[in-house]
């Protein structure tokens, strides 16, 4: 069983501290969860709308030690102050609950899950709580609930545990969606992780996630086949032990038995007959530079697939270690993002989603801002991507100052225009794409465009 450091000394001379907590560890156990509710808003209100029992935010820091350790143990009793006593049976039965080791599954030395999966655990287990007036009593007085309440108490944890662990699991699952991982968000404050986690659960990012999901399918599946016909290409014949390579000639010797036996030797010793390949040079990918509307009829589900327009292409740039930009803009640039080589803060990509819709629309504001970046070294092959609902007309001034960038530069602009009839668009887009609602195919012809 764990021990702190000073736990000898208060052996050897009979006044060992007793603690507050019922799962076994050291005293620095307890800073991962003081971090956890210093940051996280939604622990601090959880604590502030229990503060009637005293000894409930000890039982959620025993909730995240357990769903946490690698191998969660009980202090012996006597180890333990006696106002936190009533914590026990609730501690002892999280430990006996299968539920448990199934959340566990998805917790284990993971802070951010186990935090979420003890939150919500914690949450249900006082509105279970506070259905039983026995148990609340206890609860109250910090004591331990009569035998004829163990089974409420049991029901009570189990439903508390399962909730537990339907949260770890759906912010696991959502946190893959939107391409992150644990690594990702290390640098950021467990409780900032927290909140972090809890808004990508809200209904509105789970529908961008869902998006997201489908529109980075949708670009991987259409950039692969736009590259079937970049395979390598034969250039001689060279000797080797390479049987993907190995000529048809040689392959035919394995149904003679003799020459069987030859074409093992010869592949031991690296001197089969084999094509020489050699790499066709593929087309360098450029940066990718992404303008969305974000006027007030973008409201609504516009915006919300714009952004996941922007996010797939994002992820596209990642992958393929390419710059990217973006700004959201009405008559004004309203939000702006650089995701060099293709980095990607968690930070940055949930301000992306949740950035909202208001306001008119001004196309010079956002073109100006694309040609300003694409003057960048980084940015000079960059291909510029606009989604919009509605046009407006540029001054002829701004429009033959963006011709001559295109002419000057090789620039390339695209556009998909979501309702009405481009008109604005296609004077000035090498493409545009006209839908009357938010169209994935119309993305996927532009994710193929940006190969």
């Amino acid at each position: 069983m764990a021990e702190t450091s000073l736990d000898w000394l208060g052996d050897a001379i009979g006044q060992k501290p007793q603690s507050t907590q019922h799962i076994a560890g050291p005293k620095s156990d307890r800073f991962m969860w003081e971090e956890a509710s210093e940051g996280s808003t939604a622990i601090h209100e959880l604590v502030e709308q229990t503060k009637e029992w005293p000894a409930f935010s000890n039982l959620l820091q025993d909730t995240f030690n357990t769903y946490y350790k690698i191998e969660p143990e009980l202090r012996e009793e006597h180890q333990v102050d006696g106002k936190y006593k009533g914590n026990r049976p609730y501690v002892e039965r999280l430990l006996e609950e299968d539920a448990t080791q199934q959340t566990r599954a998805y917790t284990q030395l993971d802070e951010l899950a186990s935090a979420v999966a003890a939150l919500e655990t914690g949450r249900v287990l006082a509105e279970e709580v506070r259905k039983n007036k026995q148990l609340e009593q206890n609860m109250k007085d910090g004591t331990e609930p009569p035998p004829q309440a163990q089974g409420q108490l049991n029901k009570a944890l189990r439903r508390a545990v399962k909730a537990g662990m339907e949260q770890a699991q759906d912010v696991q699952e959502q946190m893959i969606s939107w391409g992150l991982d644990g690594s990702g968000l290390q640098q950021v404050p467990l409780g900032e992780r927290i909140e972090l986690a809890r808004q990508i659960m809200s209904p509105r990012f789970k529908r961008i996630a869902l998006l997201i999901g489908r529109l980075r399918n949708l670009a991987r599946s259409r950039q692969g086949g736009s590259l079937k016909h970049l395979r390598d290409e034969y250039h001689s014949i060279t000797l080797g032990d390479d049987l993907g390579r190995v000529l048809p000639v040689e392959l035919a010797s394995l149904t003679h038995p003799l020459r069987k036996l030859d074409f093992g030797r010869r592949l031991v010793e690296r001197k089969l007959l084999e094509y020489e390949v050699r790499p066709i040079q593929r087309e360098g990918k450029g940066p990718v530079i992404c303008l969305i509307d974000a006027s007030g009829s973008m409201s609504g589900s516009p915006i919300e697939w714009a952004s996941a327009v922007g996010l797939a292409l994002m992820d596209t740039a990642r992958r393929q270690k390419r710059d990217f930009a973006a700004v959201f803009f009405d008559t004004q640039i309203l939000a702006e993002f650089r995701f060099e080589r293709g980095k990607a803060p968690a930070e940055e990509i949930f301000r992306f989603a949740t950035v909202g819709a208001n306001g008119g629309t001004n196309y010079e504001v956002p073109l100006s801002w694309a040609l300003d970046v694409q003057g960048e070294s980084k940015f000079r092959h960059a291909d510029i991507v606009m989604i919009s609902d509605g046009e407006c007309m540029v001054p002829d001034e701004f429009y033959n100052r963006l011709m001559a960038a295109k002419k000057e530069r090789g620039l390339r602009i695209m556009s998909i225009l979501i309702g009405g009839v481009p008109q604005e668009l296609t004077r000035w887009s090498d493409r545009v794409w006209a839908v009357t609602q938010p169209d994935d195919e119309a993305a996927g012809e532009m994710f193929a465009e940006l190969v």
